[in-house]
């Protein structure tokens, strides 16, 4: 461009009143790599830099006189006009904003970073300039980072920070959470790989976003866990939260298709409220956050009473539940220092041959005296350990006085008996077991032989390939292994097959309807399996003289139970064994223990 068309410009812009712009400042803007525009106070156009005419593809010499605020996003015009005012006060700097831009081309809109700078009294340029620069690109990456680290990778929910904020800003209201942990997707996992858990879990985030509608924020936590938050006044709240959670149960449990199959997950739910905080109070962030924790913890003690109790329910807070935690806590505390303090001690139940009426082994149980609660059930402080991660050293404990107890035993009985120890699910699957249990057997003298590994049906299901191998590798130092609750799992004949067990305890369940001719042809049957596969079969909690006649008529070859003998200590587990040998058995092969 020569001279001539700036000085018919600036004869325009005189006539217009505009500030003209002078040829050198031309030159210097056709160099610049900012979009640069020239305005007056109220923000017509004086000039535009060619850099700002290809960017936002304007024709420059037809936008002059124009608005340039007409181009700036609605929501955005009134607080651009003011900070370019503040630009132009006496004494004041550059003022720098960003703003939306409309393109009126396509109707996208993008985001502009400008600097307002007064130049009206500078000479060459005698203007408000604009030094415009297009940062939609960089405000789309910022707000996908954002995105990402507020939500869910796999459900695009928001995440538990999220929520946590969510929370944390509501204190002028009632909130109540539903806390929602699913039951199954490991099994999911496991059977038909993580792509299809995956598939659940996205399908039970839409079921869930689904319930709630807009009532409710859905939130993911992790694995298996979601979150739904309602906010408002808190009578509406408790009912809404309570149907809510009730619709999200009923929801998950619906059958999702995976990979060309139906698969069913359930989901147990804990709900909470929190009441509204003192806002504006003294420390009310620090109020704010701690209603949060308490919220989470309320939900989440209500989830795990769900879950204890089968899942597929809905369990609401109670300040009942909190104190049971609480004691628990207190519980798992003191088992940590029980075995150190001698209060576990192990007791033997006998094992009987049904047939020939004679005591075969031993079942080595733990008990807790406590000092203060005395006798805590095993039914108690057994999960506890397992929750807590003592269980290691508690089977440790049990195995080590049980092989310590076996050469007693052995001289007492006149013949070998069988020593039953159980294992947890977590001790089944760390690898230093089969190493831990040689080096008992050795530290003891013990015959291997002596010894059978009790694991549950629903411990090795947990990871069966996993469990297989260790089972192999037990069996290859000479251990004898059993399955223990047989029946309380997914009692499947496929994965029997496969595991290299001697044994199948039968759980207690099948015997209560063992008079009934159903339940005897069930027994029966199971029976029948397991003599099929080579496999011993013992008949657990027998306690009167029907059930023993019954489980014997229908081919169990042990059992165990109150009707031969309760739990004994050691001493007398080898009197009752000194007494069988001098008997050289028992007449009557359903014999009842003088010890019962």
């Amino acid at each position: 461009m020569n001279g001539r068309p700036l000085l018919r410009l600036g004869e325009r812009l005189r006539r217009m009143g505009l500030p003209v712009v002078s040829p050198s400042y031309e030159a210097l803007a056709r160099q610049a790599a900012d979009e640069v525009l020239v305005t007056d106070l109220e923000g017509t156009i004086a000039f535009l830099s060619p850099s700002f005419s290809r960017r936002w593809n304007l024709d420059r010499w037809a936008l002059l006189g124009l608005d340039a605020f007409a181009w700036v996003h609605p929501d955005d015009r009134d607080r651009a006009r003011e900070l370019l005012r503040q630009a132009c006060l006496p004494g004041a700097g550059p003022v720098d904003t960003e703003h939306r831009y409309l393109v009126r081309a396509t109707g996208e809109v993008r985001w502009v970073r400008v600097r307002f700078s007064d130049a009206r009294h500078e000479r060459g340029v005698r203007g408000v300039i604009w030094n415009c620069v297009d940062s939609t690109d960089e405000r789309r990456a910022l707000e996908a980072l954002r995105f990402t680290a507020s939500h869910d990778r796999l459900t695009g929910l928001p995440n538990r920070r999220s929520l946590f904020e969510s929370l944390a800003a509501g204190a002028g209201t009632t909130c109540g959470l539903v806390l929602l942990g699913l039951d199954g997707l490991k099994a999911v996992n496991d059977r038909v790989g993580h792509s299809a858990g995956d598939d659940v879990v996205r399908r039970t985030a839409e079921r869930l976003t689904q319930v709630a509608g807009g009532d409710a924020v859905v939130a993911r936590l992790d694995g298996d866990e979601f979150a739904l938050l309602v906010r408002g006044e808190e009578r509406a709240v408790g009912q809404a939260v309570a149907v809510l959670a009730q619709r999200c149960v009923r929801a998950v449990r619906e059958p999702v298709a995976v990979g060309g199959r139906s698969v069913v997950v359930t989901a147990g739910a804990g709900t909470a409220l929190s009441p509204p905080g003192a806002a504006g109070a003294a420390g009310a962030a620090d109020d704010a956050q701690d209603r949060v924790r308490a919220l989470f913890q309320h939900a989440d003690v209500a989830l795990s009473a769900a879950k204890a109790a089968g899942g597929d329910r809905v369990v609401p807070f109670s300040r009942g539940l909190l104190d049971a935690r609480h004691e628990r806590a207190e519980l798992a505390a003191d088992l940590r220092q029980a075995v150190a303090a001698g209060q576990l001690d192990v007791v033997y139940q006998p094992l009987v041959d049904l047939a020939a009426g004679s005591t075969v082994g031993v079942e080595a149980l733990v008990r807790w005296q406590h000092p203060r609660r005395g006798a805590v059930p095993p039914d108690v402080f057994v999960p506890l350990a397992e929750e807590s991660g003592t269980i290691g050293d508690l089977g440790a404990f049990v195995l080590d006085e049980a092989l310590g107890a076996v050469s007693r035993l052995h001289a007492a009985a006149g013949a070998g008996v069988l020593v039953s120890v159980n294992l947890s699910g977590h001790q089944l699957l760390q690898p230093d077991l089969v190493p831990l249990v040689a080096d008992t057997l050795a530290r003891h003298g013990a015959a291997p032989s002596a010894l059978c590994l009790e694991v549950t049906e629903s411990a090795v299901v947990e990871d069966l390939s996993a469990a297989r191998e260790t089972l192999l590798r037990l069996r290859s130092l000479g251990v004898r292994t059993a399955l223990d609750d047989f029946g309380t799992g997914y009692s499947s004949l496929s994965y029997l097959r496969r595991l290299p067990v001697d044994k199948l305890k039968i759980d207690k369940s099948f015997l209560d309807d063992v008079a009934d001719e159903q339940g005897v042809a069930v027994l029966s049957g199971i029976a029948a399996l397991a003599t099929g596969l080579g496999l011993t079969t013992v008949a657990e909690g027998i306690e009167t003289d029907q059930v023993a006649r019954l489980v014997a008529r229908a081919g169990c070859t042990w059992g165990q139970g109150y009707h031969f003998a309760r739990p004994l200590p050691e001493a007398a587990a080898r009197e009752h064994l000194a007494r069988q040998a001098a008997r050289g058995g028992a007449q009557n092969p359903l014999w009842r223990s003088t010890t019962a």
